[in-house]
């Protein structure tokens, strides 16, 4: 089975959530290659994955857990557990199915990658480091630039501009529209006060299909401190219209500007 491709969505410092991962797809092999016991499983997963995209988490944890169940072997069901506990905040869970998905591909850079960002989601930042880092050289279906994009927001939250800056850019080369590398790069001149250069790539975000409540709300706050009226009520003008429930437009409505 080709390994599955899941990484996380490292977009603005506040997300925490994983970027979704498609239904996992069989290699193409013939009917004498693929045991029973391989097509089972491989059905549990792709029924994992599909659940876990949906945001039904535990038919996902339970599809996950009968896929391991008829096949122990199989790392991308340990893979997808661990996300379907990331999602429903059970650490000590997640980290045992990560683990036990890396100690049996250790090199698998997408598994890798979701268990830095778990560390540093939960502030581990020295353990998440070194996981980000080989990542980003480990194979990976999606290449480097998620596991930099990763990297990058991981340095950012844990205070290291400098290196969070090297991370985003070496993402930005592989893919110029990356929407949380841009994001990211926004908060850091944000908070570095470069309000210009935080414009700009909030706005490379903000003008594409990309736009969150996220984005919108930092482009705003980015806006006010430029005192740029037109430019702000633009963008919570957006803010409210297309993400009224979201936390960003409750925020604005509080006044928490700096939060």
């Amino acid at each position: 089975m080709t390994r599955l491709i899941v990484a996380v969505l490292t977009g603005l410092v506040m997300l925490s959530a994983c970027q979704l991962p498609p239904p996992a797809k069989p290699d193409l092999q013939t009917a004498s290659d693929q045991t029973d016991r391989t097509r089972r499983a491989t059905i549990r997963l792709q029924l994992a994955t599909s659940y876990l995209s949906a945001g039904q988490y535990s038919v996902a944890l339970d599809e996950a857990k009968q896929a391991i169940a008829i096949d122990p072997t199989l790392v991308d069901a340990y893979h997808i557990r661990a996300l379907v506990y990331m999602n429903m905040n059970e650490r000590a869970l997640a980290e045992d199915s990560f683990r036990s998905a890396l100690s049996m591909r250790p090199d698998d850079g997408d598994v890798l990658n979701n268990y830095g960002w778990f560390l540093c989601l939960n502030g581990r930042y020295r353990e998440a480091v070194p996981y980000l880092e080989r990542a980003v050289s480990a194979p990976s279906a999606s290449g480097p630039a998620k596991p930099l994009t990763s990297l990058g927001a991981c340095q950012l939250r844990n205070g290291d501009g400098e290196a969070a800056e090297k991370s985003l850019f070496g993402a930005l080369r592989y893919d110029r529209n990356n929407p949380e590398a841009n994001s990211n790069l926004a908060l850091l001149y944000y908070q570095r006060g470069d309000y210009a250069r935080a414009k700009e790539y909030a706005a490379r975000v903000n003008n594409s299909s990309f736009v969150s409540a996220q984005s919108l709300w930092l482009g705003a706050r980015i806006a006010r401190r430029q005192g740029d009226a037109a430019t702000q009520n633009a963008l919570v003008g957006q803010l409210r219209s297309r993400f009224p429930d979201s936390r960003e437009l409750t925020a604005y409505e509080q006044g928490a500007w700096d939060e």
